[in-house]
């Protein structure tokens, strides 16, 4: 899990267990330095959303703070950043700027290749005017991650004992008992239990079917990953 460079007191969780506040907590546009054991080190910056935020999401921000989805359109030369859990217009989230990142996708776009706007606020196949600058993808919607877990039978919770680490919200789940169509529809902060559901935060029905040890695989379908660096969508072209 991210946990802060610096010592701060009281700020809010920047991992995707967190449920996005209608309260603000930070100064927006406060930048944080993070590290996590997996995902490695990388910058946040605190934004309020004026827009129907994903895990994952592409967002732009103003002069204020208030962010929006990065439209569907060339051209625009814009910085940008990738929302760390869903948050509903009028909350307030981090948004990552710097390090190795999850964002939603609408195509397979393959590892080490461009990867541009596929729609509002999401990434996608490359094209004239929307690439995605500042970003290197590094992880396909087929690629995986595998784990030691235990499932019980009919429990939405599935517990890694070894840690979660590497699983993050909307992944698809499979492996023996698992329920079927099951994601990572959340994360406890515990750091080991995840719980399945049909969508992120809809933690109901994808229950298990088994229990025992298994060998738990996250996919990540409608999802892709790929070290940021301040990233930008491409500006015009001459």
């Amino acid at each position: 899990m991210f946990a802060s460079v610096y010592a701060l007191s009281g700020y809010s969780p920047l991992n995707d267990w967190f449920v996005s506040d209608t309260t603000q907590r930070q100064p927006l546009g406060q930048p944080i330095l993070a590290c996590d054991p997996y995902w490695g080190t990388g910058k946040f910056l605190y934004l309020k959303s004026n827009d129907a935020v994903v895990k994952g999401s592409l967002v732009q921000w103003d002069d204020t703070y208030q962010a929006t989805l990065l439209p569907n359109t060339a051209n625009m030369g814009r910085p940008f950043g990738v929302a760390m859990y869903p948050a509903a217009s009028g909350n307030f989230f981090w948004a990552q700027v710097e390090g190795l990142a999850v964002y939603a996708t609408n195509a397979t776009v393959a590892a080490d290749t461009a990867i541009g706007i596929g729609a509002a606020g999401i990434a996608g196949t490359n094209s004239a005017g929307k690439q995605l600058l500042g970003v290197r993808n590094r992880r396909s919607a087929t690629a995986t991650i595998t784990a030691t877990a235990n499932t019980v039978n009919g429990s939405n919770v599935i517990t890694v004992p070894k840690g979660y680490d590497g699983f993050a919200l909307g992944l698809a789940l499979t492996g023996t008992g698992v329920g079927g169509s099951a994601v990572v529809a959340g994360l406890d902060p515990d750091g080991k239990r995840i719980y399945t559901g049909t969508a992120i935060g809809t933690l109901s029905g994808a229950n298990q079917t088994a229990t025992g040890s298994i060998t738990l695989t996250g996919t990540y379908t409608g999802f892709g990953a790929g070290i940021i660096n301040n990233p930008y969508s491409q500006g015009a072209i001459t």
